[in-house]
């Protein structure tokens, strides 16, 4: 008797090791990543232009982690508790990641583009395999959703930094907590330490639940406090930048969380988004928070501990989102799955060929349907545009390199912008710089200082030349050709001679005082 070719396939895939279920997780993570992974690049290769500034610092790590190992020594920011006897690298699994990427090409901007879309397109697989693996029908139509939640979300999603990382990892969290897989937790609590700084959201994370066990099943998951307070441990104690990674999370989370007024003009992404933006830029996600929140009633959370678990997480990002934009990268994705799991039980109740038996029915389906394929591609043109009219990539590379080719190696160079140095770090090693990633860096270690660069680069310092010559130690100075006041001191001044320019940077050399005009 002859075996049929199906029943022959399924004999081979069974020879192979894969049972029916963990085939039928290959298929679907396969098709998500496929269909997550092309949305993806879409949007990435809207233009040449990298979202957002933070990507030249992280490509440029994992090039010089692929040439120098692991730790890297870092001399770039002596000003700043970043400097070398500080320094600690709080992305590092993030740019191992990125590492095979930068073989990819010698312009590491393909490489700041291909990785984030493949970190991206792996953390909504996870989101996708989420939704399937708890029983939530239709988990296409929820990755569409999620795709067209928020433009920002998907904006950040596609940024070289370690968002997505942080999301996949608090979505394969969720599952160990509602698995009560402590060990697992533990193990996962100790990546995530050396994947990204945002770690501490961990804790939340297993308290919420803990909250959901018990109100289902009174009975207290310590065990599962232990696992993540363990691994948490674990990892920042076995990072290679011991004990500088705790200090760090200490200088640089800690005071942001808490803060009501910033000490520095900090990143946008640290100040809240306008009420109106805030709610239409990620109108999708808004709405499906609050449908959640209208058919979710009490006794319901009881019993459904991923519903409730998922109410807990989205409030939260929810009132962090009022307090910073950043949270964007979360609060949509939260509220899509508190939404999921609040129609779980309708979902698998429905008889789909009941439902569509009337015609008002089927138009309804249908006009569901075509409204969260156009706010989805609404979503996804908004992101290419954002994308397409970011600054050029090479707009510092002229000043950049002419540093590199007229200093000596290690000189330090006064620039005008904490958030000039990822593409001065990105085009130029040769020299070193003030300040970057964060203004407060520079600050937290010597506020005086901060103060007075401060003063300089906004143009309220009329002479500025001793003070950058000999306080700061720089012979050279490069600024953004948007400095106008500073612009306006240099050019006036008779010790600071103009060496390069071009559309978008000057590069000045500041002279010692004559004897003449002394």
């Amino acid at each position: 008797m002859s075996v049929s070719k199906p029943n022959a396939w399924i004999a081979s895939v069974k020879a192979w090791g894969l049972s029916r279920s963990r085939l039928e997780w290959v298929l679907h993570g396969m098709l998500a990543l496929a269909f997550s992974g092309l949305l993806l690049a879409y949007i990435q290769f809207a233009g040449p232009n990298l979202p957002g500034l933070d990507g030249f610092y992280h490509i440029k790590m994992a090039y010089l982690i692929r040439e120098q190992g692991i730790p890297v020594k870092f001399p770039w920011l002596k000003f700043t508790i970043l400097d070398e006897a500080g320094y600690t690298d709080h992305h590092l699994l993030l740019h191992l990641f990125q590492v095979p990427f930068t073989y990819l090409s010698d312009d590491l901007r393909l490489a700041a583009k291909v990785a984030p879309v493949v970190l991206a397109a792996i953390t909504f697989t996870a989101f996708y395999l989420i939704i399937w693996r708890y029983g939530i029908r239709y988990p296409f139509f929820w990755l569409m959703l999620l795709f067209a939640s928020s433009s920002p979300f998907l904006y950040r999603m596609n940024m070289a930094r370690g968002q997505s990382f942080s999301l996949a990892l608090q979505l394969i969290a969720f599952h160990f907590v509602m698995e009560r897989k402590a060990l697992a937790l533990a193990i996962l609590a100790a990546v995530f330490v050396w994947a990204y700084n945002g770690f501490p959201i961990l804790i939340p994370l297993v308290l919420f639940g803990v909250v959901a066990h018990y109100l289902a099943e009174r009975r207290i998951e310590y065990k599962l406090v232990i696992g993540v307070g363990v691994g948490i441990v674990i990892g920042l104690v076995l990072h290679p930048y011991f004990p500088r990674d705790v200090l760090f999370i200490w200088n640089h989370i800690v005071p942001k969380l808490f803060a009501t007024k910033y000490a520095t003009s900090v990143g946008r992404e640290w100040y809240p988004y306008n009420s109106w933006i805030f709610f239409t830029l990620s109108l999708v996600a808004h709405l499906a928070y609050l449908g959640a929140l209208l058919i979710t009633n009490r006794e319901e959370l009881k019993q459904d501990k991923p519903r409730l678990f998922w109410l807990l997480m989205s409030t939260m990002y929810f009132v962090l989102l009022l307090k910073s934009r950043r949270f964007v990268e979360y609060f949509p994705p939260a509220a899509i799955m508190f939404l999921a799991f609040s129609v779980r039980p309708w979902l698998q109740r429905m008889d789909l060929t009941q439902l569509l038996r009337t015609e008002r029915r089927i138009i309804g389906a249908i006009v569901v349907s075509l409204l969260v394929i156009l706010a989805m591609q609404r979503t996804i043109h908004d992101v290419r545009e954002d994308i397409r009219n970011r600054p050029p990539v090479d707009m510092w590379k002229g000043g950049a390199e002419w540093l590199a080719r007229h200093t000596p190696p290690g000189s330090t160079v006064f620039h005008t912008d904490w958030d000039d140095f990822p593409m001065l770090f990105y085009y130029n090693t040769h020299n070193t710089y003030l300040v970057g990633l964060d203004p407060d860096f520079m600050r937290l270690k010597d506020e005086k200082l901060f103060r007075r660069w401060e003063a300089i680069t906004r143009g309220k310092v009329a002479h500025p030349e001793d003070t950058i010559l000999h306080t700061f130690g720089c012979q050279y100075v490069i600024t953004d050709n948007k400095h106008r006041r500073f612009i306006s001191i240099a050019n006036r001044s008779p010790r600071m001679k103009k060496v390069y320019s071009d559309r978008y940077t000057t590069v000045y050399r500041v002279l010692e005082k004559s004897r003449s005009t002394s």
